[in-house]
């Protein structure tokens, strides 16, 4: 459908007089108008802008259904609200009437309804010679025709046809001038496929279309089309707007506020984070004094301003570290240098217990074996040493059967079964200590029940740890860079640029107006040896994504 004055789709038309054209129209939103079409000479030029002066006084008193009146070169014409006007006239009231003389308007052409808040003005043509839409003859006048001589059928006609003529040069000229208003041409939405946002509104743009991006958080790629209104293959005039949706990474719509989750425990947190649209990012745990589960720091500040979605990352407690110790290998030594050692580790009296043994080849009194490995690390609460002290009798006794083996060593344990056949299997297991950790008989066994299976721990070898280089940055001088590109179809915005720095530290680096198109480029002057990250927002509004650079 053609467009009247690139605003209004022009449904029907008709013409009222010479120079004047009605058109049944719809706004773009699809609100049904009325629009009355002047064409004049410049002598009406004056007298038109006084008539546009007056009714819209009226249409901002609500007392006329006036839309808008346009007053230009080439454009001279009256938008009413009201599509058709089928009802006969009404008069207007008398203050109605006082207010259109008021306005140099002419009462009785006026056209008036009657609405909830009063009477109001539909129609009211300019110029006196102008006939209304529909005019009613007056009782007088039908009393006048028929008192006057009818028109000759032939002269009737020659009138008839005259005025006919008359009408289509009329309209013929104002066609004319009226074509060149008017864009008949129509274009086709063209099919996406797999190109992009971007290249979806150059498209559209190159047809003379408009373009109204529509972000939509989507698991998509970045700026994948996910729908276009209307629809690819509708047919549109040039002016018109296409709705474009596409997709944005979680966090790119609407900003969300950090709070301050620290001294929270994790699951506070985490619900916390959630009410405020955020999501909760990777959990470090470390040993300090504060209540396991605590947090202890959280890696956006709070107050800071983040996209919804985004991720918070969190440091939290894993209560005090416990107290660790190791003991040195305590054989081979008196039963009291052993204890006094033991006591420097760390150990309480009553966290120590002594078992005399007899062995062959040892010193009595002296450590044979200990049941926590030498050079081993241990968590000193709860721990228990077990020594075993070699007895006053330095021959092994079979009289009082097989001892208890458990916490010896293979070595030791086979010396104190001699005369046992012995049979031995092996497991690795870190939380055991070292040594025999089962026997098949009971203390005081002996030889004749059987063969002595022993179960012997053999702690698997720790791997150690790898010690993680750390270097240390000088302060310098150094430009950080930072670019953003703008996608088309965005109207002007402020954009500004953050820099932000480990520490928290936020500082505005720029500030420009940007729209679609343009790119967001430059670089900060700073001697900060850190990573720095960068934020832009559009009008406040987090835009692009964080730019990390190291």
């Amino acid at each position: 459908m053609p467009l009247l004055d690139g605003k209004y789709e022009i449904l029907a038309e008709s013409p009222l007089g010479p120079g004047v054209v009605r058109f049944d129209a719809t706004t773009a939103d699809g609100l049904p108008v009325r629009v009355v079409w002047y064409e004049l000479g410049p002598e009406d030029e004056a007298a038109f802008e006084r008539y546009r002066r007056a009714l819209r006084a009226l249409a901002r008193d609500g007392v006329a259904d006036v839309l808008e009146v346009v007053s230009r070169p080439g454009a001279r014409y009256v938008a009413w609200r009201d599509a058709r006007v089928d009802s006969e006239p009404l008069e207007p009231n008398a203050q109605l009437a006082a207010r259109l003389s008021q306005e140099g308007l002419e009462p009785s052409s006026a056209r008036v309804r009657v609405g909830d808040s009063g009477p109001c003005v539909s129609d009211l043509p300019f110029g006196s010679g102008v006939a209304p839409e529909r005019t009613a003859v007056p009782t007088d006048a039908r009393s006048e025709a028929r008192s006057r001589d009818l028109l000759s059928v032939s002269d009737a006609t020659l009138s008839w046809a005259l005025a006919g003529v008359l009408l289509l040069i009329a309209i013929g000229l104002w066609g004319g001038g009226f074509a060149l208003r008017v864009n008949d041409a129509v274009v086709r939405v063209p099919e996406v496929g797999s190109a992009g946002v971007e290249v979806t509104a150059e498209q559209l743009v190159a047809l003379g279309l408009r373009v109204e991006p529509v972000p939509l958080t989507s698991s998509e790629p970045e700026g994948t089309v996910l729908a276009i209104d209307p629809e690819p293959g509708a047919t549109l005039r040039p002016g018109r707007s296409v709705r474009v949706s596409y997709a944005v990474p979680p966090g790119r719509l609407a900003p969300a506020t950090v709070p301050s989750v620290l001294g929270l425990d994790l699951d506070a947190a985490n619900t916390l984070l959630a009410e405020s649209k955020l999501e909760l990012g990777r959990v470090v745990r470390v040993h300090e004094e504060a209540p396991a589960g605590s947090v202890l720091s959280q890696s956006a500040s709070p107050g800071t301003v983040l996209g919804a979605g985004s991720e918070v990352h969190l440091v939290v407690s894993s209560g005090p570290a416990p107290h660790t110790t190791f003991l040195p290998d305590l054989t081979g030594l008196p039963e009291d240098d052993a204890r006094a050692l033991a006591s420097v580790a760390g150990f309480a009296s009553d966290q120590v217990t002594i078992e005399r043994i007899e062995v062959s080849g040892s010193l009595p009194g002296t450590v044979v074996g200990q049941s926590l490995a030498p050079h081993r690390r241990v968590t000193l609460e709860g721990a228990a040493l077990r020594l075993l002290v070699a007895g006053a009798s330095s021959v092994l006794v079979h009289e009082d059967g097989l001892p208890n083996l458990a916490g010896m060593s293979e070595e030791l344990a086979r010396d104190l079964a001699r005369g046992f056949e012995v049979e031995v299997s092996y497991v690795e297991d870190g939380v055991l200590p070292d040594g025999v950790v089962r026997q098949s008989l009971r203390p005081g066994s002996t030889p004749d029940e059987g063969p002595l299976r022993l179960t012997v721990n053999v702690r698997p070898v720790v791997i150690p740890v790898p010690e993680v280089g750390l270097t240390v940055r000088e302060p310098r001088l150094r430009e950080v860079p930072y670019v953003w590109f703008v996608e088309p179809g965005i109207p002007t915005q402020i954009a500004q640029v953050t820099a932000v720095r480990l520490d928290g530290v936020r500082t505005v680096v720029r500030t420009q107006r940007v729209q679609g198109g343009d790119r967001v480029e430059g670089s900060w002057l700073t001697t900060y040896p850190g990573p720095v990250r960068f934020e832009l927002t559009l009008n406040g509004e987090p835009y692009g994504g964080e730019l990390l650079v190291p």
